[in-house]
């Protein structure tokens, strides 16, 4: 199955933009600080790697830019992640870490500074008597861009889009959000890293790695700022989607958390293997004249951060490695082998309008099969047959219809269908509420990350009473997936866990409802497609 320009049709080469400083350079050899075995108050936080001094957030306790591990400079980068460096003194906790390496976009700051690898905790005020439970927040962006401390994009309205201010003040939990290593510094493969250490013969998937070495921190240290170690949901959208699945089913990353929520990606598409992403590297390595050198990885590690992200491009992301994912997801999903933890899983109506804003536009029938074409090769026809122009309101409408089933909706139901189908709790989500605001001008829908700030509450929806009910829904719903393991309860609309037979699914909007069979027809197409990439 060849695309017109000739590469295999894969999932894993369209993704994704999504919507999604260093930390005080205080770091020492030498630490006075112990650990933490109890609940602290306040705001100043003894941990075993030194004393931080946060801030207060409203009705939250808050700490940001907390190192959870070494940064990775000089012949650390592209290595594991390697333990935080203890400091004396007290560390100012009270701006975000650097944003990791990235080139501007619509999703993220542009960065240089390799030093990123920082989170950052709400924890309610006063200090809880019992231990709350945790959320842990993986942003999103391709795996290629954004932050744990990216503003509310376009600059619509001033705020932190993944503060965790309100669901610590409303709902009684615990909020970590994190950085982690991106494109050609957070999944860059080739042998020679593989060589380097017999303690770990694999090489890719550093960010992943990142966000592992942070749930190690959560289970450390979280106690000290009111969290349960024991009570861990990880959760994500879009690329933090398609990561929170990726840990799900890694063997190392079992026991580090207890829920998780996937919001708009799925993990069991075909994945790239370690041979493919080895010709990638070695593209590279040709681009930046590190081929001839006698030690190739001393080269690279010379070249700057601004010539690699140059060279690079968007072409370095998750792969199966053999050691953070031993096989395809698909393959350890179907055989058992994942974290069988309650699992919320959902996407949005209009995932594709997004990736539509600055172009390409249709305006015809035959400029709508051109570019069902250009980007899905042989399968043009059998796609324009399975999304007729009638059924839509334009060709332009039809268009993004195809891309958000292909790339988001149905990926991510079906990754729900194998977590089901191996004995793990899962509730199925559909979110159907119109981009509201200053950005309802721009007719994107329920577009991509448009339930973000329902779920973090980093929007001021009070002069709305839907919305304002929604925000309050979907955090209960989230909370009590953390507390309980499960989402329903406390007189909230009953949510169905999802079974394939029945197929049913809560639709987010104003009011909720119950959906069946939600675009069954339309991605019993696309998983068709994605099974051929596995012959």
């Amino acid at each position: 199955m060849k695309s017109s320009a000739g590469g295999t049709f894969r999932l894993a080469t369209v993704f994704l933009v999504a919507v999604g400083i260093g930390g005080s350079g205080c770091g020492s050899e030498e630490h006075i600080a112990q650990p933490a075995p109890q609940i602290q108050e306040g705001t100043t936080i003894r941990l075993a790697d030194g004393t931080v001094q946060g801030d207060i957030d409203g009705g939250s306790r808050r700490w940001r830019g907390i190192p959870y591990a070494a940064p990775p400079l000089a012949e650390r980068r592209w290595r594991p992640p390697a333990p935080p460096i203890p400091w004396n003194g007290v560390r100012q906790a009270q701006a975000y870490g650097s944003a990791c390496p990235q080139v501007p976009s619509i999703s993220g700051t542009p960065s240089e500074v390799e030093d990123c690898l920082y989170l950052n905790v709400w924890s309610p005020d006063p200090a809880p008597a019992a231990p709350l439970p945790v959320m842990v927040w993986f942003h999103g962006g391709s795996n290629q861009s954004g932050s744990a401390g990216d503003p509310i994009p376009f600059g619509v309205v001033e705020g932190d889009f993944y503060s965790g201010r309100t669901l610590a003040e409303r709902r009684d939990v615990v909020v970590v959000t994190i950085n982690y290593r991106l494109g050609v510094f957070g999944f860059f493969s080739h042998s020679s890293l593989a060589a380097e250490d017999a303690s770990y013969p694999y090489s890719g998937n550093q960010g992943l790695l990142d966000q592992r070495a942070a749930l190690e921190w959560v289970k450390r240290n979280i106690l000290a700022f009111g969290g349960d170690p024991n009570k861990v949901t990880i959760f994500g959208e879009s690329a933090g989607s398609f990561d929170t699945c990726f840990q799900v089913v890694s063997p190392g990353s079992g026991g580090l958390f207890h829920r998780a929520i996937s919001q708009s990606g799925g993990c069991t598409t075909r994945q790239r293997t370690a041979s493919e992403a080895e010709t990638q590297a070695e593209q590279l390595i040709a681009k930046v004249e590190c081929d001839t050198a006698n030690d190739t990885l001393a080269c690279l590690r010379d070249v700057s951060v601004a010539d690699l992200l140059t060279e690079a491009g968007a072409e370095f992301g998750p792969i199966v490695d053999g050691g953070f994912l031993p096989d395809q997801p698909r393959a350890l999903f179907r055989a058992g082998n994942f974290a069988k933890v309650p699992y919320i899983l959902g996407s949005n109506s209009d995932e594709g309008t997004l990736f539509f804003l600055g172009g390409p536009t249709v305006n015809s029938e035959a400029e709508y099969l051109a570019e069902l074409e250009q980007r899905y090769g042989d399968l043009a026809d059998e796609v324009a047959a399975v999304y007729p122009v009638a059924e839509f309101d334009s060709e332009q409408d039809a268009l993004e219809r195809v891309f958000g089933d292909f790339a988001l909706v149905c990926p991510t139901y079906d990754t729900a269908r194998w977590v089901a189908e191996g004995g793990a709790d899962v509730w199925l989500y559909n979110f159907a509420r119109p981009v509201q605001g200053p950005l309802a001008s721009l007719n994107l829908g329920a577009t991509h990350g448009a339930e973000i700030p329902y779920v973090f509450g980093s929007y001021d929806y009070s002069s709305s009473p839907d919305d304002e009910n929604l925000v309050n829904e979907m955090q209960g719903y989230w909370s009590r997936l953390a507390r309980d393991g499960d989402p329903n309860g406390g007189g909230a609309t009953v949510w169905p866990s999802y079974d394939d037979d029945a197929d049913k699914r809560l639709n987010f909007d104003a009011p909720l409802s119950v959906l069946t069979g939600f675009r069954r027809d339309k991605c019993e197409f696309w998983w068709g497609v994605y099974d051929s990439e596995f012959d």
